[in-house]
């Protein structure tokens, strides 16, 4: 459907430009432009295919860049094998007998390794890995990284699959770009500074309601980051044969995401700064989303506290993917653009949390609604109609 390429395709825009802009919604606020995506939709609605499409273009620009960079990692392996060669053997030397000139000349071999960091293969997305692997692989990766699954595993992780105990953190900061230090026994110190992660993901609803019904991952904050979509079940209505997306679409879908990842990444993220009107639009938007928190946002106060935050990281994707980023600022018409892609995220996460503790119970209703309709049913007892219901979902005529 055209929800589920469109709420990836703004997970790959926020893969491509995390961490190297920022959006500034007032003096003194600033939102990363991460995202965590989330689509709901169950066996055989071509999530897998649909996610493949969408975000194959980025292993295949991993994988071009690593074609480039082959030459210069074997370089920098060879010339930093040479240096640790002859520091070890000097070290030999030091062991046998302390020279001043030998422990001069260590001493600068060392910094010579220091000052020659290592080159490595290029990594630009994950599938389904553990916390502490995720950690480092953003270490090794500028402090970028994207998670990229058609599955629910993720979140099995995330709960603690393989340490028995959750570990959120990587996914807490990465979102919100707080600093990350992990000292381990044994290993080496990672630190990150502004980590920048996001992740685009695909799950069957039966997962919705396990992660939805998590009180970790509810109580720290983590459902409430992800922007939900459930998009209209198409089956029953499918082709066999649908028609292909052109090659010219295709090729400018690639260029734009290579155009995109292959912008610089600098020490710090550029601002991106809201126009007059851009501004007004939001200040507006923002007090209408007071009220409503007084109202309908109680149901899910934790997420509709993040939605103007959302708004604005969608906006600062907008601009700078439109091409239009003169003198780092987000005009109106992107701006009213992002609200009504929010207003999309907001509808939908009222649906997911609405739906805890509900998937079977619908799924029930709906299969009595079917056999009622099936059997041109008006008017009934409840006996007859377990009598034509009995089965997977009902055992009993209580049920």
């Amino acid at each position: 459907s055209e929800d589920m390429a469109a709420v990836m395709g703004l997970g790959v825009l926020a893969s491509c430009l995390q961490g190297k802009y920022q959006i500034e919604g007032s003096p003194g606020y600033e939102e990363p432009l991460s995202l965590y995506t989330v689509v709901i939709a169950a066996p055989g609605e071509r999530k897998s295919s649909v996610l493949r499409s969408m975000t194959s273009c980025i292993e295949e620009y991993e994988r071009e860049s690593n074609e480039r960079l082959k030459t210069d990692i074997r370089a920098n392996k060879k010339e930093r094998e040479s240096i640790q060669r002859r520091i070890t053997s000097l070290t030999r030397q030091l062991e046998n007998k302390h020279d001043l000139m030998t422990e001069m000349e260590l001493q600068h071999l060392q910094d010579e390794l220091e000052d020659l960091p290592e080159i490595n293969s290029l990594r630009y997305s994950a599938d389904d890995c553990s916390s502490e692997a995720l950690t480092s692989l953003l270490a090794s990766n500028n402090g970028r990284m994207t998670v990229i699954s058609s599955e629910g595993g993720i979140f099995d992780i995330m709960a603690g699959r393989y340490s028995q105990k959750a570990n959120l953190d990587v996914w807490l900061k990465g979102h919100c770009g707080d600093s990350i230090r992990v000292d381990r026994t044994g290993r080496e110190a990672e630190y990150i500074s502004h980590p920048a992660l996001t992740a685009i993901l695909s799950i069957q609803p039966s997962v919705l309601n396990e992660i939805m019904t998590n009180s970790t991952m509810m109580g720290r904050g983590l459902i409430a980051r992800f922007l939900y979509s459930q998009p209209p079940s198409r089956i029953g209505a499918r082709v066999f044969c649908s028609k292909p997306i052109s090659k010219e679409i295709k090729e400018q879908y690639q260029n734009l995401v290579f155009e995109l990842m292959a912008m610089p990444t600098e020490e710090e993220p550029i601002t991106l700064k809201l126009n007059t009107e851009a501004f007004a639009v939001i200040e507006k938007h923002f007090l209408e989303h007071e009220k409503f928190l007084n109202s309908g946002g109680q149901e899910f106060p934790d997420w509709a506290n993040k939605y103007i935050g959302t708004v604005l990281r969608i906006a600062g994707l907008l601009q700078v993917a439109d091409g239009f980023v003169i003198d780092k600022v987000v005009t109106v018409e992107v701006m009213e653009r992002a609200i009504n892609i929010g207003r999309y995220f907001l509808a939908h996460a009222r649906y997911a949390y609405g739906q805890m503790g509900s998937d079977i119970l619908q799924q029930k209703a709906l299969f009595i609604v079917a056999k009622i309709i099936e059997q041109k049913i008006k008017e009934s007892k409840r006996s007859e109609i377990f009598s034509i219901c009995r089965g997977k979902f009902f055992k009993k005529t209580e049920e």
